[in-house]
């Protein structure tokens, strides 16, 4: 997942936390590898600069779980979890076959580029959220 300011999933997910109606999906257990957009900017512009070819994961080496990404955006934009977490088959209902993207648990490793020599600015989820919010 890409985490931006200017679109993407994260201003869906900042929107219902600020409305006080946000809650981690399913049972929040499923992990979600993210990446700051400068992040994945610089590590396109690293490749290319040094010729590294190859099949590299475009994430940040710390993923974290949904309810993980949920509770700390809150917390950024100081608004409260009121709400249980939302079950699979209400998702089910109103998502339908989408349900499975936002239920499929994806905890990807950077090592490779990592091994490369290439260095994240954002491996801290909280300071990534902090830079694109804040």
């Amino acid at each position: 997942m890409v985490l931006s300011d200017h679109g993407g999933a994260l201003p869906r997910m900042i929107g219902p936390v600020e409305n006080y109606i946000g809650s981690a999906l399913g049972n929040g257990q499923q992990w979600q590898s993210w990446i700051h957009i400068s992040d994945l900017a610089e590590m396109y512009l690293f490749l290319i600069e040094n010729q590294v070819s190859g099949v590299f994961n475009g994430v940040a080496p710390n993923p974290v779980t949904n309810e993980k990404l949920i509770r700390s955006i809150a917390e950024i934009v100081q608004k409260p979890i009121l709400f249980p977490k939302v079950p699979k088959f209400v998702l089910k209902v109103v998502l339908g076959e989408m349900s499975k993207v936002v239920l499929a648990s994806h905890r990807v490793s950077s090592k490779k580029i990592q091994e490369e020599g290439f260095n994240f600015n954002y491996t801290i989820l909280s300071a990534a959220l902090e830079d694109l919010i804040l």
